[in-house]
């Protein structure tokens, strides 16, 4: 399943009126199987995808398009890794 976490451009733009589509800048996961996750940029909208619960153990796969700030920022906020039971593997 693809989910998009954001798709915002350089800043991320919480508030009302972008409650709707939201308002994170890009990330996007596609889960292969219950263990492991293809995730497409790392802007804020990661943070999100990282307060969900997954199996562990579990591994991630970044690929990201570039490393303007606007697509990695998020990385810091997520949770995963810090959790001995989760690998981290960029492409």
């Amino acid at each position: 399943m693809m989910h998009f976490w954001g798709v915002r451009g350089s800043i991320p733009t919480p508030g009302s009126e972008t409650a709707r589509y939201g308002g994170n800048t890009s990330c996007i996961s596609l889960s292969l199987d219950e263990t492991h996750t293809l995730v497409l940029d790392a802007g804020s909208g990661l943070r999100v995808l990282g307060q969900q619960t997954f199996a562990k153990p579990h591994v991630f796969y970044f690929l990201l398009s570039h490393v303007h700030w606007d697509h990695i920022q998020g990385f810091p906020f997520f949770r995963p890794i810090m959790d001995p039971d989760v690998k981290i593997i960029f492409l």
